[in-house]
């Protein structure tokens, strides 16, 4: 009995672990939002900004998905549906939890894998 009790908290932790996705797909979707958030810009420097964060991006996640040995053509469409995923929010994407999120973790994924994004980005 005893050891059935420890045992739960590692089968839901091994859950947990089992459902991570792999960096690459988090940085094709990081640059899906740097795409969206760049329609919804209209000031420069920053449109241009946004316009290279997306491109390097997902020239990091071909790259990091070629590291782990994943076919970098799926990223296309991770892309695209997380792209769609933002757009149908709108404006009001940027008032939502799940927008600050992401770009708390996109800025956290440009520092890890030294993405050169430009310093306003990182901030």
């Amino acid at each position: 009995m005893r050891s059935f009790i420890f045992s739960i908290p590692f089968v839901f932790l091994g859950a947990s672990f089992a459902q991570a996705q792999p960096v690459s797909w988090g940085m094709a979707q990081c640059s899906a939002l740097m795409e969206v958030m760049e329609t919804h810009v209209s000031k420069q420097p920053q449109k241009d900004y946004l316009a290279d964060a997306k491109g390097l991006l997902f020239d990091a996640a071909v790259e990091q998905s070629r590291a782990e040995g994943r076919d970098p053509s799926e990223l296309t469409t991770i892309h695209r549906v997380k792209q769609s995923e933002w757009e149908a929010m709108g404006y009001s994407m940027a008032f939502k939890a799940e927008f600050r999120d992401w770009t708390d973790y996109c800025r956290s994924l440009a520092r890890s894998y030294k993405i050169a994004l430009h310093q306003s980005m990182l901030r």
